[in-house]
């Protein structure tokens, strides 16, 4: 039997020469504060893509300077960061890998001392206010905007962020949405924004312009997400990044199950949609991803810190060779801290 890794897939039309996705991995420190990269972006992930990785995600990165996850991240709020991201498009065309780019608006979890939300949040740093309708409109304008431009850039397509308690996670959780107008209370509701990011990007962008969603589980509740997958594909995502949501925490899984909590519900999103489906969660040494390929219980493995660990790592694990693997550094993960301090960083 072929290695399951080293199956093509086609994710929009676009030929994925192989089943492993780079997710979005933010490289802190590695830029300044009007969000431009300081350490090249095209080197680094040019690297991945020359060690065989078929898709890469480029880390989350900012629609608006008040959106941004942190104040070294990459930013796409204005025209003069496209040629960066030209870079890095070129640096993985040419080892001939599919990229796109996470865009991302952080909600409460943002940059500054006065943040926005769904709703107002109590909170012991900074003050998080609740967006007005003119500013939920131009978050929705900031995703297009962004959109464009990556198209621009030449890359393959965005992956919108609604995952991880970010501004969109904000919104389709009861647990932080406590709005009363079109974008709160019932499900539909609370779903309008994302949704309304979506078509929105949908029609601003070409035919083969690849949409993607990273999608937060367990947020609300397993079966309100079964019915929202099922929403994306009907309105044109393309691909389900699937990783944790507010609610992440909640999730129970067979005691059977091999891996996360996080992979059991990328599992289990696949089920439901018939676009193609990503898993993510601690996902370090090849034969994990080739059992769930095997098996047939995802259609592509993001790895994560195992490629940080290995810029070679997908065509190691093509030719079922040693991988140099992640440490899961205690108390935090050194990339986390700057990329330069990962043991296995080169």
């Amino acid at each position: 039997m072929s290695n399951p890794i080293n199956r093509s897939i086609k994710v929009n039309g676009k030929e994925v020469k192989n089943r492993i996705i780079m997710p979005p991995l933010v490289c802190f420190n590695w830029g300044n504060d009007k969000g431009f990269e300081t350490v090249s972006r095209g080197e680094h992930y040019g690297k991945r893509a020359k060690g065989g990785t078929g898709f890469i995600i480029i880390e989350a990165t900012a629609i608006s300077k008040d959106g941004r996850i942190t104040d070294t991240g990459l930013g796409l709020w204005s025209d003069d960061h496209i040629s960066q991201f030209n870079d890095i498009a070129k640096s993985c065309h040419d080892e001939d890998a599919v990229v796109t780019v996470q865009l991302v608006h952080a909600g409460m979890k943002s940059v500054g001392n006065t943040v926005y939300s769904s709703s107002p949040v109590d909170m012991e740093n900074k003050e998080c206010l609740g967006m007005s309708i003119e500013q939920i409109n131009e978050v929705k304008e900031n995703f297009v905007k962004a959109a464009i431009r990556a198209e621009k850039a030449g890359l393959d397509g965005v992956e919108i962020h609604g995952a991880h308690g970010y501004l969109l996670s904000q919104f389709t959780s009861k647990e932080t949405n406590k709005r009363t107008d079109k974008y709160g209370g019932s499900l539909d509701n609370r779903l309008r924004l994302p949704i309304e990011i979506v078509k929105e990007v949908n029609e601003a962008t070409g035919d083969d312009f690849i949409i993607g969603y990273r999608f937060g589980v367990n947020d609300p509740t397993m079966e309100e997400d079964k019915y929202f997958a099922k929403k994306l594909e009907d309105l044109g995502v393309h691909l389900l990044n699937v990783s944790s949501g507010i609610g992440a925490n909640d999730i129970e899984v067979p005691k059977d199950f091999p891996f996360s909590s996080i992979t059991y519900m990328g599992t289990e999103i696949y089920k439901e949609v018939n676009i193609p489906a990503a898993c993510v969660g601690g996902i370090r040494k090849p034969e994990d991803a080739k059992h769930l390929l095997e098996n047939e219980m995802i259609d592509m493995v993001a790895v994560g810190r195992g490629l940080l660990a290995d810029p070679d790592w997908t065509n190691r694990a093509i030719n079922d060779e040693e991988v140099d693997i992640c440490y899961h550094c205690s108390p935090r993960c050194k990339y986390a801290v700057d990329g330069k301090k990962c043991p296995w960083y080169r």
